[in-house]
């Protein structure tokens, strides 16, 4: 996998994420900054989709 093909920018990246991390804070979950950065960096394109899918796999032990 590469870099998703439709980057952001790091406004409206700030923005999507804001609107989602308000959604899952709703439901109970927890939104840390580290969360918010690496997400920011996969739509902005600094990170590959395949980096993101490592490192969520890492995290939940799949």
């Amino acid at each position: 996998m590469t870099n998703l093909a439709n980057w952001v920018s790091h406004e409206q990246a700030n923005h999507a994420i804001s609107c989602a991390a308000h959604s899952l804070v709703t439901e109970g979950f927890d939104v840390t900054h580290e969360d918010r950065n690496f997400v920011r960096s996969v739509l902005t394109g600094e990170r590959t989709e395949a980096q993101f899918h490592q490192a969520i796999k890492a995290r939940f032990d799949v």
